[in-house]
C-alpha cells in the first residue's frame, strides 16, 4: 500500500475508505418478520427461515432462502429486499443491485432499497447513479444517517471533496461518535494533503474510538510526512497490535525504523 512515492492510506484513498466493512451495507438488514398480506405462505416462511439465517451469519444459505421465497411469490417487494442484502453481504453487487431494482418495481417507496441500490452502484463504479440514489432516498423520507452517509461517499468517491465533507459534518452533528464519517474525512484530507485535517480527524477519531485502525494510520501518515520517527513508530506499533495482519502498519513500522534515521531523509524517502 505504501510506499516511498505513496501514503499508507493506501491507493484508494482519492476515492473513499470502507472501514472494517462497507459502513452503508451494514445499515441494511433483511425483513424481520411478514410485511405481506399473504403471511404464513411458502413465500413468509422461507423467509423467516432466511432471516434466521442471516442472524447466524449464514448468508448464502440465507440468499437460497430468500430466492426461494422470490421464486415462490415473484411479486413479493420484500423478498426481493431481503435477497439483495444477502447478495450484498456476499459482494453480488449486479445481483444485489438488480434485486433492489425489483424491490422498488414492486414498491417505489421503499427507501431501504434506494439505500442499498446506491451501495451497490458505488462498488460497481456507477458514481453519479448512486448519488441519485442517496439524493432521492433522503427526499422520500428515509432516515437520515444511512442515505446521507452514501451521499457523502458518492461525492467523495466523484472528487466533490468540499461538498462530501458538508456531508460528512451533517452526520457528525447528528452522531458526534459515529466512526464512518471520521475515518472517511481522514481518507479525504489525505487524498487533499491536507495535514492539518489529518492530524483534526484522527485524533478526534481515536479519542472516541481508541483502536481505530483508521485513526492510527491517519496518524502515522502525519508523522512520517513530518519527519517524526519516534511517533510514526508508536503509531504503527499501536495499529499492528490492534491489527496483526495489516500489510500497511508492519510496512510502515519497518519504515520508520529503518529509514527515519533523520527527519531530513525521512522527507527526501518520501518526496
Amino acid at each position: 500500500m505504501m510506499s516511498n512515492n505513496s501514503d499508507m492510506m493506501g491507493n484508494n484513498s482519492e476515492t473513499w475508505r470502507w472501514v472494517d466493512e462497507d459502513p452503508i451495507e451494514k445499515l441494511l438488514r433483511p425483513s424481520p418478520g411478514p410485511e405481506h398480506p399473504g403471511a404464513g405462505s411458502a413465500a413468509e416462511s422461507l423467509m423467516a427461515e432466511g432471516f434466521a439465517q442471516f442472524g447466524r451469519l449464514q448468508f448464502e444459505e440465507a440468499a437460497g432462502s430468500y430466492a426461494a421465497a422470490v421464486a415462490a411469490e415473484p411479486d413479493h417487494p420484500t423478498a426481493h429486499y431481503d435477497l439483495g442484502v444477502c447478495l450484498e453481504k456476499l459482494a453480488q453487487w449486479k445481483a444485489a443491485a438488480n434485486s433492489f431494482r425489483r424491490a422498488l418495481e414492486l414498491d417505489p417507496g421503499r427507501w431501504q432499497a434506494l439505500v442499498g441500490l446506491g451501495a451497490c452502484l458505488l462498488h460497481l463504479e456507477g458514481g453519479e447513479q448512486a448519488l441519485a440514489c442517496f439524493e432521492q432516498a433522503l427526499h422520500s423520507g428515509a432516515p437520515p444517517e444511512p442515505a446521507l452517509l452514501g451521499k457523502a461517499v458518492a461525492l467523495q468517491k466523484l472528487g466533490r471533496y468540499e461538498a462530501a465533507e458538508e456531508a460528512y459534518r451533517e452526520l457528525l452533528e447528528i452522531n458526534p461518535g459515529s466512526a464512518e464519517p471520521l475515518a472517511n474525512l481522514i481518507a479525504l484530507s489525505a487524498a487533499r494533503k491536507d495535514a492539518v485535517k489529518i492530524g483534526e480527524y484522527s485524533r478526534r477519531l481515536l479519542r472516541v474510538h481508541p483502536q481505530s485502525k483508521a485513526a492510527l494510520q491517519g496518524l502515522a501518515t502525519l508523522a512520517i510526512w513530518n519527519g517524526d520517527r519516534a511517533a510514526a513508530i508508536d503509531y504503527c506499533t499501536r495499529l499492528v497490535e490492534v491489527d496483526p495482519d495489516s500489510f500497511e502498519g508492519w510496512f510502515n513500522l519497518r519504515f520508520a525504523q529503518q529509514r527515519m534515521s533523520a527527519p531530513e531523509r525521512a522527507a527526501r524517502s518520501i518526496a
